[in-house]
C-alpha cells in the first residue's frame, strides 16, 4: 500500500505495517522493510504476471486432481481404506471435533481453492487486458487468503502421519499423493511469482 507524505511516496510493509520510502529499482533489485526484512517492492517484471497466471491455472487443475484421487490406502489386518484429502475432515466430524474439522477444511480445501481462483481471475484480466468486474475485491481476497492457504503444511503433515500409520498397518501411496505434493509446490510458487504492486499498477491502467 502506498501513501504520500509531502512530496515523497511511502510504502507500508504488509507484515509489520512500518513504512519505507519508495524509490525506483533496477532489474534484479528489491526494496526490503528495514524493520522485519520482508520484501515490499520488486522490480516490475511484466513476465512475472504470465508466470503467476500459468501457475494459478495449474494449481486449480492440481487442486481438483488432488481431491478426486486417493492420497493413500491404509490396510490393517485385511481392512483396507482409501484416504482422500477430505477424509480427514469427515473423520474429525465423526469424532466430534467440529471446529477442528472446519478449520482443516478451510485451510486445506476451501482457502486454497478461493485463493487460486481469485488469483487466476485477476491475473487473467491483467494478462489479457480485460476490464472484468470486481478485480480490486478479488485482489484483496488473494492477499487475505494467502496466509490461510496451508496446502504445503497439510502435505508435510500427511507425510508425518504416514510414519505413525506405518507402525499400525500397511500404507500404500496413491496417485493423489503426487497431485498433493505438486499442488503444494505450485501454490507456493504462485504466491512467490505474484507481484501485488505490479498487479495494482496494471489494474489502474485497465480502469476506465
Amino acid at each position: 500500500m502506498r501513501h504520500i507524505r509531502g512530496k515523497k511516496e511511502w510504502i507500508t510493509c504488509p507484515e509489520c505495517r512500518s513504512t519505507c520510502r519508495d524509490r525506483p529499482l533496477s532489474p534484479d533489485q528489491e526494496l526490503r522493510c528495514g524493520r522485519c526484512g520482508v520484501s515490499v517492492k520488486r522490480y516490475p517484471d511484466p513476465r512475472s504476471l504470465q508466470r503467476a497466471w500459468a501457475l494459478s491455472v495449474a494449481g486449480l487443475i492440481l487442486l481438483v486432481l488432488a481431491n478426486v484421487q486417493p492420497v493413500l490406502i491404509f490396510d490393517v489386518s485385511g481392512n483396507t481404506q482409501a484416504n482422500f484429502v477430505v477424509s480427514g475432515v469427515f473423520n474429525l466430524f465423526s469424532q466430534g471435533y467440529t471446529v477442528v474439522a472446519l478449520l482443516v477444511f478451510f485451510c486445506a480445501i476451501a482457502a486454497p481453492a478461493i485463493h487460486l481462483a481469485a488469483a487466476c481471475y485477476v491475473l487473467s484480466a491483467c494478462c489479457l487486458g480485460q476490464r472484468l468486474p470486481y478485480l480490486t475485491k478479488a485482489l484483496r481476497i488473494v492477499e487475505r487468503l494467502e496466509q490461510w492457504n496451508l496446502v504445503p503444511v497439510y502435505a508435510v503433515a500427511t507425510l508425518v502421519a504416514v510414519v505413525k500409520l506405518d507402525m499400525l498397518g500397511k500404507v500404500e501411496w496413491q496417485l493423489g499423493a503426487i497431485w498433493l505434493v505438486a499442488l503444494a509446490l505450485c501454490s507456493f510458487l504462485t504466491t512467490r511469482a505474484l507481484d501485488v504492486q505490479l498487479v495494482e499498477d496494471r489494474l489502474e491502467r485497465l480502469s476506465p
